[in-house]
Parts: structure tokens; C-alpha cells; sequence
């Protein structure tokens, strides 16, 4: 994270509904920037639960519980995400009623309490499998799980989830990779799309390496840990390189690039080049705030 890249968080509108998907930490100020009300987004989903994606969900939480009282809001937030959404969801609530106990003590009448205790508009909806996890009348959620965690140990893998999602919308499709390496299983999933959003962690093999070196220099790290670190780049993220072989697989119309991090304009321009070297469609890389609009399947900047 850093002052013009924020940690990943993205909005998706469809006929005037919201949809949050992740939640890393920069999300409420970048949604303060952008002149987006959050307790306007009633549905938040979250890929999986890497603090770079889930950290900025109290501050969120936080702005909704204060509008909640000031605004007299009424009805749930619906946070969706893999096992252990729910101890997040519960852990960040008690986090920001710490800071509400000297307000309710004043004005007990401005919250709803029950038991002694705040009551939660904060619903947590986990799931622990691939298919259809959510349905409105303006889209459907389909997750499948993804590589993100290939190196963890079994024993972990039956317990912590990383997905990613087709969202369906009546004006296309539209896949999030969330974290992922190279997977059959998410090709199989944006089949077809009309954008892939894809994570680029770095642009190119030579980009990754000077990253990993660099760590491990200023580290101090012993070989196992700097093996340990590459593995994890090569299997359980995508360069530009993969993103280009992913799209071409699936058939997508367009790629768009988050989670990056370019070092300068000619460097983002870099990382689109690398998915074209790899695939002939449209490819997109946006800076924070940007927005980007989709009319009968073909994307492209807001007007």
C-alpha cells in the first residue's frame, strides 16, 4: 500500500445496486473519495481472508453503525465469505463498539441493545464449497476455489478458503480472480466472461525476482525462506504472463489488472503489454478510483 495505491477493493454498481468485493485496508477512505455513501452497500463479499484484503472491513463496518444511528438506517449488511468470515465479522464488530459505549451511555435510546450488549446489523454468510453463493434480481455469485493456497498444508486447506467469483449481471459477466496462482479451476469458472479482473502480482518473471531479492537482501533471510517466497510467487499468484495464458483459456473478451502495483505510468503500460503478449483481447490498467462502465458486454472507461 502507498499514497496512490491503496489495498485491493472493488465496487461493482449494476442498475444502481452495490456490491463490494474485498475489503483491504484504504477501502472507506478511497469510498469517501469517490463519493460513495458505504451504508448505501448492503452486500459485501470478500475472496478470502489475507489481511490485504479484508483489514479495512471495521472501518467500513464502523462508517455504516454511525450512519445506522445518526441516519436511522434500518436492515442487515451482508458480509459473504469463506470459513472464518464470520469470527471476522463478530472480531470487528466488538472492535468498533468499544468506541460507541461512551455515546450509548448518553443516548441509550440512539442504539438497539440487547442482552447489555449492541446489537449487530452485520450478518456473516460463510461457505465452504464451490457453485452458486448468492442470488438478487440484479446478479448471481458463483465461486470456485482457487490455488491461492496450493502450498498450505492439507490439514489447513480443510479449514482456510480462497475463491473467486463470476458475478452474472444483466449486462455480462464479469470474473474476479481474488488472489490466485495458475488454475484449471478458475479458466473453467470465467469461461467465456466478458472481463476477467485479475490480480497481477508482478509484471514479469525478471520484475518478481528483483522483488524476492530485494526482500531477502533487506531481510536478512536464510535460502529456505527465500525458496519458501519464490514458491509462493510462482504457484499462488499471476505475473502478467499467466494473466495473458488465463484469459486466452477462457475465452474472455477483456482483462482488467488490480492488485498491482507499477512502479510509474511506463511501468503500468508495461504490465498491460505483458498480458498482450499473451492475449489478443482488450486489457485494461486502471489507478485507484478509476472507473469503468459495461454496456451489452463491452467495457471500457466511464464517460
Amino acid at each position: 500500500m502507498r499514497l496512490d495505491r491503496s489495498e485491493p477493493s472493488t465496487l461493482l454498481i449494476v442498475d444502481g445496486h452495490e456490491y463490494l468485493i474485498d475489503c483491504g485496508i484504504g477501502t472507506m477512505r478511497r469510498m469517501i473519495e469517490a463519493g460513495i455513501k458505504s451504508e448505501q452497500i448492503r452486500t459485501i463479499f470478500l475472496t478470502h481472508l489475507h489481511a490485504d484484503h479484508d483489514l479495512g472491513l471495521a472501518d467500513v463496518m464502523a462508517n455504516d453503525f454511525a450512519r445506522e444511528d445518526l441516519f436511522g438506517i434500518v436492515g442487515s449488511f451482508n458480509i459473504y465469505g469463506p470459513p472464518q468470515t464470520r469470527e471476522l465479522v463478530d472480531a470487528a464488530f466488538h472492535f468498533i463498539t468499544v468506541g460507541f459505549r461512551p455515546f450509548e451511555a448518553e443516548t441509550p435510546s440512539a442504539y438497539r441493545i440487547g442482552s447489555g450488549q449492541f446489537m449487530s446489523p452485520f450478518v456473516a454468510h460463510e461457505f465452504n464449497r464451490d457453485g452458486l453463493i448468492f442470488r438478487d434480481d440484479k446478479i448471481s455469485v458463483t465461486a470456485a476455489e482457487n490455488s491461492h493456497y496450493a502450498l498450505m498444508p492439507i490439514q489447513q486447506r480443510k479449514e482456510l478458503k480462497s475463491y473467486s467469483y463470476r458475478i452474472e449481471t444483466p449486462h455480462g459477466v464479469i470474473v474476479f480472480t481474488g488472489d490466485t496462482g495458475p488454475s484449471d479451476a478458475v479458466a473453467r469458472l470465467a469461461k467465456g466472461a466478458d472481463v476477467l479482473v485479475a490480480e497481477a502480482s508482478s509484471r514479469d518473471a525478471e520484475d518478481r525476482d528483483r522483488f524476492i531479492n530485494s526482500m531477502a537482501a533487506r531481510n536478512h533471510w536464510p535460502p529456505k525462506r527465500v525458496q519458501a517466497f519464490r514458491a509462493h510467487f510462482t504457484s499462488e499468484h499471476l505475473d502478467t504472463n499467466s494473466i495473458g495464458a488465463l484469459a486466452t483459456k477462457a475465452q474472455v473478451k477483456a482483462v482488467m489488472l488490480y492488485h498491482y502495483d507499477p512502479l510509474d505510468k511506463a511501468d503500468q503500460a508495461a504490465y498491460a503489454s505483458g498480458v498482450k503478449r499473451d492475449f489478443a483481447g482488450a486489457v485494461f490498467a486502471p489507478d485507484d478510483l478509476d472507473r469503468y462502465c459495461m454496456v451489452t458486454g463491452t467495457i471500457g472507461p466511464c464517460r
